[in-house]
């Protein structure tokens, strides 16, 4: 079982590789998912607490789901696709945090980052005096810091370049959900053996 949680492998898979039934690989997901949720829990408590310390990253990505012509909203015109749109918080290592609620594929990242709920429940961090969020280009105008935008016709300063560099370090929370989404695998490094 193991197995098919670390690798994200279909239980049909699972059952293939260990030479059993699917349904035996579904009982004992069935079986031990709660357990090791329980086994975690005092670990993921204390991840978050250090999370609600310290700054974060937000980010917005498309999660595809099949045409949907009966729902309106779900298509979004910059990704081309019909999805909704999540966002996603992380902590400073890129472990996800807190996801919002899905959104309209078509909404922006600025409008969902409100409707999913992600601001209200880290409003601590957008306070004055409080840890801080950063985001994309996308959720300017919205609370957490973001880089300037160039202006029409114009440049930027090399303090706003500087500034802008800066913000721009970290990597945004939702490449590796993203990716895991578009391709099944994670977009973390592969690890050698020796």
């Amino acid at each position: 079982m193991l197995f098919g949680l670390r690798h994200n492998q279909p239980d049909e898979t699972v059952a293939e590789v260990f030479g059993c039934s699917q349904a035996t690989i579904t009982r004992s997901h069935q079986i031990l998912q709660p357990v090791l949720r329980w086994v975690t829990r005092p670990e993921v408590n204390q991840r978050l607490e250090q999370t609600r310390r310290e700054g974060v990253p937000v980010d917005g990505f498309v999660a595809p789901v099949d045409e949907r012509e009966a729902y309106h909203g779900l298509f979004s015109g910059k990704k081309h696709v019909c999805g909704q749109n999540v966002q996603v918080i992380a902590n400073l290592d890129g472990r996800v945090a807190d996801v919002g609620d899905p959104v309209d594929g078509a909404r922006h990242d600025a409008a969902a980052f409100h409707i999913s709920g992600i601001t209200q429940r880290w409003a601590d961090h957008l306070a004055p005096g409080g840890p801080g969020m950063i985001g994309d280009g996308g959720h300017q105008g919205t609370g957490p810091t973001t880089p300037h935008r160039k202006p029409p016709g114009g440049e930027l300063t090399a303090t706003q370049k500087a500034y802008n560099y800066s913000v721009n370090r970290l990597p945004p929370p939702s490449n590796a959900p993203s990716a895991t989404r578009r391709t099944g695998r994670s977009s973390r490094p592969a690890t050698t053996r020796s």
